[in-house]
């Protein structure tokens, strides 16, 4: 009797924002690559944006590199997830793209659906998740639904609402140094210790592999915040924008071609160039 062949998780790719898609489509492009190139079925998601020219924009992009097949899914409210159409596209979706905007209309429109049954089933095949800005902050359960600025972890940085739960271990947010967010993801994992904040720069995208590996690419840098092992007073009985006292944060920066592992929390020593 056969051996029934046990699946791969497929690959994660959290991207800050504003990555390039004019000059050399770096990111994008490594995303099609991923999904399976020339063969790649790929399924966009703008589910997150009010703007009508962002489906298309990607449509554009990955028609262009030669992807075998592209549609723009418009599932904009709950009741478009449950369209048997649109729900067998993403079942045999190769890789999935979700668009910037709201990631908290993200969560609205998919949660509890058979299309977001069809994105975990796909994922769980090997099609690759890829989600830019809201898009990526929506790959984690719990996730970063909104917040405030600033470098310094203060009490009710981050509004903490559920996410789609695709990044098991890991809270993301983007947009990160350009939006200094390094104060609201201290915060979120504070919160959340038991998972590993991810902030991803623009054009900078964090490409979570199943064996637990982060690897960056892209201009700018991700930082790894593990407070896993925090010291703390109640951060819940902080007022509001009140300084919150902690030890014991560990953080990690990355840039293109680091490899950081979450299971060792360390930095693997293989670096990778853009040519490889």
């Amino acid at each position: 009797m056969a051996k029934k062949k046990i699946s791969t998780p497929g690959i994660l790719i959290a991207i800050g924002g504003a990555e390039d898609k004019f000059e050399e489509k770096y990111i994008l492009n490594r995303f099609f690559e991923f999904s399976g190139g020339k063969k790649a079925c790929i399924a966009i998601l703008p589910s997150a944006s009010q703007d009508e020219r962002t489906g298309p924009a990607y449509h554009s992009i990955f028609s262009d590199f030669g992807a075998k097949t592209v549609d723009i899914l418009p599932i904009f409210h709950h009741d478009d997830a449950y369209d048997e159409t649109a729900v067998k596209t993403l079942e045999q979706a190769t890789g999935i793209f979700l668009t910037g905007g709201d990631q908290n209309k993200i969560t609205a429109v998919l949660s509890k659906t058979p299309a977001f049954e069809a994105i975990q089933k796909a994922h769980l095949k090997g099609a690759v998740i890829g989600g830019t800005s809201a898009g990526a902050a929506a790959l984690s359960d719990p996730m970063i639904g909104g917040g405030s600025r600033g470098s310094l972890a203060r009490s009710g940085m981050a509004k903490i609402a559920p996410g789609l739960g695709l990044a098991k271990s890991l809270i993301v947010d983007q947009h990160f140094h350009q939006r200094e967010r390094l104060g609201r993801l201290m915060y979120a994992v504070m919160l959340n210790s038991h998972l590993v904040g991810v902030g991803v720069d623009e054009d900078t995208a964090a490409v979570i592999h199943p064996n637990e590996q982060i690897e960056v690419i892209g201009r700018g840098t991700v930082t790894i915040v593990d407070a896993r092992k925090v010291q703390m007073f109640n951060p819940a009985g902080v007022p509001d924008k009140s300084p919150l006292v902690f030890s014991n944060i560990v953080l990690h920066t990355l840039t293109h071609g680091s490899r950081f592992s979450l299971k060792t929390s360390s930095l693997i020593l293989e670096r990778r160039s853009r040519g490889d």
